[in-house]
C-alpha cells in the first residue's frame, strides 16, 4: 500500500509529477508525517478529467445487476481493511476510535445502501403514461420518464468527516450508484486516510473490470486544483462540504463557466434549539444534559453541533445556565481536526465576544478546547443577527428571552439552517412554532438534539441558503443520488419498454407499477 502514498490516482495509474509537496499533521502533536503528498499538476487534473470522461461513457452503459454488485463489494473491501483506515482516520484527525468506528459503519453501509436504491429500481424513479390513441380531439401517445447520470462528478473532501463526507462518503457513494464517474479532491487535512481510501475503491474496481478512470484522486494543498476541476465543461455536477466562504467561492466560479452546472454544497448551520418556559419547568436537569452533551460531542466539529439556544428566562433558568456551565467546565480537554480549524476557532471565540457576554471560556492547550458558554439577551441578537453566525466547535450562544413571542421574533431573524430543534410539551406549542421553523430548516428535531444524521429514506440533509445552496436535495438518504442524474422521457416506444421490463442501455430492471408509477 505504501508504494501508493503521496501520489495521486489517474484512475488506476498513479503519478506524481508536481513539484508543491504537502504533509499530513498529526493535530495532537503538531508533527508532521513522514509522507511528501504531491499536488496534483494540471496535466494530471486535464488526464484525469480525460479518464474520468472515457470511463462515464462506458460505466452508463454497464448493467444495473454489475453496478450493484461493484457498489456492495466495496463495502465489503473496506471492511476487510477495517483496521488499516481506522489508523489513519485517527491518526489524521485526532479523533476518538469509537467516532472512527461510528463513521466507518456508515460508510460502508452507504455503499450498501444505494445499491439497494438501484437494485430495487427507487433510484430511476420511473413514471409511465400509457397511450390512448382514441384520445379525442388528439391521440395521447406513450410516455415513459426515468433519471439517467448525468457525467463526470467531481466531490470534494471534507474536513470534518475523514470518512463520511470524504473519498468513503455519501457523495462518492450516490454518484457511483447514479451511473457517474467520480473524480475526488481530497482534503489536505487527511491525505492518508483519503488516498488509502481510494486505492481499495480502485482494487475493488478493478477486480470487478470497471472502466479505468471510474475514479480519480486528485491531492491539493491550495485552491488551484479545485478551480481547475470545476471550471472545466467536462464535469457534470460537484459535490461539497465545508464554509459557507468555500462553497460560495466554488459558486462563482462556476459561474463563470460556458455551461452552468449544479453545486450541491453544503455548508454553514448554526442548528437553532428552542426551549419553550413549560418544557423548561418540567424537564430542566434532562434538557441541559442533552445539548451540553450536544455541544460537547468532538469537540463540537459537526456541521449539526447546536451554535444557538433561545430560551425563556424563568425561574429554572438560572439552574439551567449553572448546568451547562458545570457540564462544560468539568469536560476534557479535546483535539480538534487541524491546527488550522483550532486557530480559526479561537480568533472566531475572540471576534464573537465583542457581541455578547462569555459566561465560561473553556481552556485551551495546543489544539485541545473545552468549550465555550456566551449569553445575550433577546434585544441583542435582534440588533445583532450576526451572533448567529456559525462557529466551528464547541461553542454555545443562550439567547435570553422574555416570553415565547420573543423567541419567535428572533427565530424570525434566522438564517436558513441544516436543523433546528424544539423543546415543547403540549401540541399548541408545537403547532405555534412550526411555521417558523419549516420556513428556515431542513430538519425539525421535538424534543431533541441535532447531532446525528440517521442515513434513511426519509432524511433530509440540506436546507434553505446558507446551510446548503439547493434546499431542493439532500446529501443523506437514497434521494441524495438525485443530484447525479437528470431525467428523460421515452416517446411513443414499445409496450414491453414501459410496463414490467424496462430496457435501457443493456440493462434488464423487473419492475412493478401502480397507477402509471413505480412502487
Amino acid at each position: 500500500m505504501n508504494r501508493y502514498l503521496g501520489k495521486n490516482h489517474i484512475g488506476y495509474q498513479v503519478s506524481a509529477l508536481g513539484n508543491h509537496v504537502f504533509f499530513g499533521i498529526d493535530p495532537r502533536t503538531n508533527q508532521k508525517f513522514e509522507t511528501a503528498f504531491h499536488q496534483a499538476s494540471a496535466e494530471e487534473v486535464d488526464a484525469a478529467l480525460t479518464k474520468s470522461k472515457e470511463a462515464f461513457e462506458q460505466y452508463r452503459l454497464i448493467s444495473i445487476e454489475k453496478r450493484v454488485r461493484f457498489l456492495k463489494a466495496i463495502s465489503e473491501k473496506l471492511k476487510a481493511n477495517k483496521d488499516l483506515l481506522i489508523h489513519w482516520f485517527c491518526a489524521e484527525s485526532g479523533l476518538p476510535k469509537d467516532r472512527a468506528e461510528i463513521e466507518f459503519t456508515r460508510s460502508c453501509f452507504q455503499f450498501e445502501y444505494y445499491a439497494e436504491a438501484v437494485e430495487s429500481g427507487y433510484a430511476l424513479e420511473i413514471k409511465l403514461d400509457p397511450a390512448n390513441p382514441e384520445r379525442k380531439p388528439n391521440p395521447r401517445p406513450s410516455l415513459t420518464k426515468l433519471n439517467i447520470p448525468v457525467g463526470p462528478v467531481v466531490v470534494f473532501g471534507a474536513s470534518n468527516f475523514p470518512f463520511a463526507y470524504s473519498a468513503l462518503g455519501g457523495d462518492v457513494a450516490s454518484a457511483l450508484a447514479a451511473g457517474c464517474s467520480v473524480i475526488v479532491k481530497a482534503h489536505a487535512m487527511h491525505p492518508h486516510t483519503s488516498s488509502i481510501s481510494a486505492q481499495f475503491i480502485l482494487d475493488t474496481a478493478k477486480e470487478h473490470n470497471m472502466p479505468d478512470g471510474i475514479l480519480c484522486h486528485l491531492l491539493a494543498e491550495d485552491f488551484t486544483v479545485g478551480q481547475f476541476l470545476v471550471q472545466d465543461l467536462r464535469v457534470k455536477a460537484v459535490g461539497f462540504t465545508g464554509s459557507i466562504g468555500g462553497g460560495m467561492a466554488l459558486q462563482k466560479l462556476i459561474n463563470e463557466r460556458k455551461e452552468p452546472i449544479s453545486l450541491y454544497a453544503e455548508m454553514g448551520s448554526s442548528n437553532p434549539i428552542a426551549v419553550t418556559k413549560s418544557a423548561l419547568q418540567k424537564r430542566s436537569p434532562e434538557i441541559a444534559k442533552q445539548i451540553s452533551a450536544s455541544v460537547l460531542l468532538n469537540a463540537g466539529q459537526f456541521c449539526t453541533s447546536p451554535g444557538i439556544l433561545f430560551i425563556e428566562e424563568t425561574a429554572n433558568f438560572s439552574s439551567f445556565k449553572e448546568e451547562l456551565v458545570r457540564a462544560f467546565s468539568e469536560s476534557e480537554l479535546q483535539c480538534m481536526l487541524h491546527p488550522g480549524i483550532s486557530k480559526r476557532y479561537l480568533e472566531r471565540v475572540k471576534e464573537h465576544a465583542l457581541l455578547v457576554n462569555v459566561i465560561f471560556e473553556g481552556r485551551h492547550e495546543g489544539n485541545f478546547i473545552q468549550p465555550t458558554l456566551a449569553e445575550a439577551t433577546a434585544s441583542q441578537f435582534i440588533a445583532h443577527p450576526e451572533i448567529q453566525e456559525e462557529i466551528f466547535g464547541s461553542y454555545l450562544t443562550i439567547v435570553k428571552c422574555q416570553d415565547e413571542s420573543e423567541i419567535k421574533q428572533c427565530l424570525q431573524l434566522l438564517e436558513g439552517q441544516l436543523t433546528t430543534s424544539l423543546y415543547a410539551d403540549t401540541p399548541e406549542e408545537i403547532d405555534g412554532f412550526l411555521p417558523i421553523l419549516t420556513a428556515k430548516s431542513g430538519r425539525i428535531i421535538l424534543n431533541g438534539v441535532p447531532t446525528g444524521v440517521e442515513v434513511s429514506f426519509a432524511q433530509q440533509h440540506g436546507g434553505p441558503f446558507p446551510s446548503s445552496l439547493n434546499s431542493y436535495f439532500t446529501s443523506v438518504g437514497w434521494d441524495a443520488i438525485k443530484r447525479f442524474q437528470r431525467p428523460v422521457t421515452f416517446q411513443n416506444f414499445p409496450e414491453d419498454f414501459n410496463s414490467k421490463k424496462v430496457n435501457f442501455n443493456g440493462n434488464s430492471i423487473f419492475l412493478h407499477f401502480l397507477n402509471g408509477k413505480y412502487q
